[in-house]
């Protein structure tokens, strides 16, 4: 047995390294530490000129331009308005649909539950084309107004599953004597459901903004250098560098991506528990 605990140990040791160091070399080379200066260091020959490997300086320049860059700055300022309103959007709707399919058609709710976790399984290259024809025919291809549309209508379905679970533990009989004493759907949604979902609501609508900031294939195909967000702009090269022939900084790149990670990854820690909840949906 206890054979077994230390193979279990060192191969969740080992798969952890194996996600973590990634990561962790992306942030020190922001600071300028090159991790290579401990398991290779030395001189490398790169197209016979000599090249130092590794080194430890630590600098908070990179992560400093990467504030004073007006084209890191404009990436930032995409994510932010894109995900912010596509979420916002995709989250209204889902609570207006699954209202009324949770307290009143139940059969045709739960067909839409159904219709809605396929739409969702389905991967996004089914929907990239039918995308990439319309923005380019209604001239919304590189605008944040195509790319929010596009977002919105992904994110719809997630949206839909999400407050489907969260109205389903909703006390039906607030519901019901709210109906019964002649309110309209309208006030039962504004005055009895909406303050007791609306921390529910919060979450799910931090998780769509979240998914949308790290979302790379739609935006790599639906955006060029005007309405680009981070994550791509991150993989092709920050700053002023974009959509340009100049040479890229890699310490310049990690601490882009870096920056561009923290976001999602404190929201992520702080809403685990909540999003677990979230996630076991009854379907």
């Amino acid at each position: 047995m206890r054979v077994t605990r230390l193979l279990v140990y060192v191969a969740a040791a080992a798969l952890a390294l194996f996600y973590v160091y990634p990561i962790a070399n992306m942030v020190f080379e922001g600071f300028d530490i090159d991790l290579s200066s401990i398991y290779a260091p030395g001189f490398r020959l790169i197209g016979g000129v000599p090249y130092y490997s590794g080194g430890i300086t630590p600098s908070l320049t990179y992560y400093m331009d990467m504030f004073r860059v007006q084209g890191f700055q404009r990436l930032i300022t995409n994510s932010l308005v894109i995900g912010t309103v596509s979420a916002l959007i995709a989250t209204v709707l889902a609570l207006l649909s699954s209202y009324q399919l949770t307290f009143g058609s139940r059969f045709l709710g739960r067909n839409m539950d159904y219709l809605m976790l396929v739409m969702r399984s389905a991967p996004p290259f089914v929907y990239l084309l039918p995308f990439l024809i319309i923005a380019v025919n209604v001239g919304l291809w590189d605008t944040q107004a195509g790319l929010t549309l596009a977002y919105t209508s992904l994110n719809i379905p997630l949206a839909y599953l999400l407050v489907r679970s969260l109205l389903r533990d909703f006390p039906k009989e607030l519901v019901e004597v709210a109906e019964l004493m002649g309110a309209p759907a309208t006030a039962v949604l504004r005055r009895v459901i909406l303050p007791l979902a609306l921390p529910g609501l919060a979450v799910i609508w931090t998780f769509l903004f979240v998914v949308t900031w790290n979302e790379f294939l739609l935006a790599s195909i639906l955006t060029g250098p005007d309405a680009r967000t981070v994550s791509v702009g991150v993989w092709a090269g920050v700053g002023e560098q974009i959509g340009t022939f100049r040479t890229v900084e890699f310490e310049a790149q990690a601490a882009a991506g870096t920056i561009a990670m923290i976001v999602p990854l404190l929201i992520t820690l702080y809403l685990r528990r909540r999003l677990a909840r979230l996630f076991s949906l009854r379907v």
